[in-house]
C-alpha cells in the first residue's frame, strides 16, 4: 500500500493484501483526514450466495476485519471490493461494503468506473473498454482513434470543437463520417441528444411506465410506476402488490386504469421491447387474460430502440443506460441507495420469508421506480426538443412484439 491518495477532495486507500490493511492505522493523525470518508479499495472481499435459502455470506470478512481492527479506527470507512458486482451495497456489522467489480454475464468484459463523493456516496458504472476515450465515439475504432490522436484530437472535447473540414481531411473519414463522429462527440461532451434522422416520434401525449419484478425471469410484476404528464409536473402513480401470493393485482389495477383513462395514448418504456412490454404481456396472459386484446392493441414505444438500435439519435452519457442518459441531460435522482438488481433481490427475499425482518420499505421502492419513470420522461422530452418533430401519421405505428433491442453487452 502506497499511502492515502486524494482526488478532488475524495480520500482513497489501496489495500492489495490483507496484511496491508493494518497500515491504515499508521496514517491516522498524519495523512488521513478523518473528517471525510475514506474509501478502501481492494479485492479482498467476495460474496457467497446460497440459492436455496436466499442468504449470503461475505467471504474473507473475518480476516479482513481482524487485520483492519475496526474498533480502533476513527472516521468513516467505505470498503470497495473489485470481487463484488458493481451494484452491490450492504452493511456487514459495521463494515460498509460496496461492489466495485464487473457484473457476471456480459459478453464483453467491462470496466467499472467509481464515482466516490466527499459525502460518502459511491456510484458504480459498468463500461465496455470501447466506451472509453475517443473509441466511445460513433464510427471510431482503433485505427480512426489513432488517426485522430496523430492529428492532435486527443479528447472528445477536441473532436466536438474541431472545424469539420479538419476532421473530414483525415485518412479514411470523408465528410459524412466526420459529421457522424463530431455529432457523437458533441452528444457526449455537451450532454445533449443529437438527432441523426427526421424519423418522427409518436403523436399524442405519452404515458411513461417502468416495472419492478422478482428478477430477469420474473414470476410477478409487483410494481408498475406510471407517469401521466411531464417529467417535472406529471402525476406519478404506483400500481403495487405487496403480497406475493396475489401476482395479478398490480397488472390488473394498471390495465383497469389505462383502458379507462389513456388507451388512446402511447405507452413509453425504456428498453421496453426487451423487458417491460414482454413481461407485462406474459403476465396479462397468465393472470388476467381478459385484458390481452386491450394490451396488444396499445401503441408501445421504446426510446432506446428508436434512438440507439434504429440509429435515429445519439444519446449522451457514459453508457446508454437510462440513469446515465438522464443524468447527462441533467436529471438528478433521489438518493434511495437502490439499484435494479438490489430491488429484485429484496423482493425475492420477501417472497421467501414474509416477516418483519425482510419486509421492504415500500415508499423507498416506489421512490426508486418514480425516479426511473421521471428520468425516462426527461429523455423523451429531450428527444422531442432535439428535432421538434412529432408524428401526425397514425399509420406509421409499429406495434409488433417481435421488435428487439440490443444484448446485455450493449450496456
Amino acid at each position: 500500500m502506497s499511502g492515502p491518495r486524494r482526488i478532488d477532495g475524495v480520500q482513497f486507500v489501496f489495500a492489495p493484501t490483507v496484511q496491508t490493511l493494518r497500515e491504515i492505522h499508521e496514517y491516522e493523525g498524519h495523512d488521513l483526514d478523518t473528517s471525510v470518508p475514506t474509501f478502501v479499495l481492494s479485492g479482498l472481499l467476495d460474496l457467497n450466495v446460497d440459492t436455496t435459502t436466499l442468504s449470503t455470506s461475505l467471504v474473507g470478512r473475518e480476516e479482513y476485519v481482524s487485520e483492519l481492527d475496526l474498533k480502533h479506527l476513527d472516521g468513516e470507512y467505505i470498503h470497495i471490493s473489485t470481487q463484488l458486482p458493481d451494484e452491490y451495497r450492504r452493511e456487514w456489522d459495521g463494515l460498509t461494503v460496496i461492489g466495485g467489480g464487473e457484473e457476471a454475464g456480459y459478453a464483453d468484459t467491462p470496466l467499472v468506473a467509481l464515482d466516490c463523493r466527499v459525502d460518502g456516496r459511491v456510484l458504480t458504472r459498468s463500461l465496455n473498454r470501447s466506451q472509453l476515450g475517443l473509441r466511445a465515439l460513433d464510427q471510431v475504432g482503433r485505427k480512426r482513434a489513432q488517426h485522430l490522436r496523430e492529428a492532435g484530437f486527443t479528447s472528445r472535447d477536441d473532436v466536438a470543437e474541431a472545424a469539420p473540414s479538419l476532421l473530414s481531411d483525415l485518412p479514411g473519414l470523408g465528410q459524412t463520417t466526420a459529421e457522424r463522429i463530431q455529432q457523437s462527440a458533441k452528444a457526449i461532451a455537451y450532454g445533449e441528444i443529437v438527432r441523426e434522422s427526421s424519423e418522427p416520434l409518436p403523436s399524442g401525449d405519452p404515458v411513461y411506465i417502468d416495472i419492478e419484478t422478482d428478477g430477469l425471469n420474473p414470476t410477478i410484476t409487483w410494481l408498475i410506476g406510471v407517469l401521466d404528464g411531464t417529467a417535472d409536473d406529471g402525476n406519478y402513480m404506483s400500481f403495487i402488490q405487496t403480497n406475493p401470493e396475489e401476482p395479478r393485482q398490480a397488472i390488473e389495477d394498471f390495465m383497469a386504469w389505462y383502458t379507462a383513462n389513456a388507451s388512446h395514448r402511447p405507452l413509453v418504456a425504456y428498453r421496453g421491447w426487451k423487458f417491460d412490454f414482454s413481461v407485462i404481456h406474459d403476465h396479462i396472459v397468465e393472470y388476467c387474460p381478459h385484458y390481452e386484446d386491450d394490451w396488444t392493441s396499445t401503441y408501445r414505444f421504446d426510446p432506446y430502440q428508436w434512438a440507439v438500435e434504429d440509429g435515429n439519435a445519439i444519446l449522451p452519457g457514459r453508457t446508454n443506460k437510462l440513469e446515465d442518459v438522464a443524468a447527462a441531460i441533467g436529471y438528478e435522482r433521489t438518493d434511495t441507495g437502490l439499484t435494479g438488481a438490489a430491488v429484485a433481490r429484496a423482493y425475492q427475499q420477501w417472497m421467501a420469508d414474509q416477516s418483519p425482518a425482510t419486509e421492504l420499505d415500500w415508499d423507498r421502492f416506489k421512490s426508486y421506480c418514480e425516479d426511473d419513470v421521471r428520468g425516462l420522461a426527461v429523455i423523451y422530452e429531450a428527444l422531442q426538443e432535439s428535432g421538434r418533430i412529432i408524428s401526425t401519421n397514425e399509420s406509421s405505428r409499429d406495434t409488433s412484439d417481435t421488435t428487439t433491442q440490443g444484448t446485455l453487452s450493449d450496456w
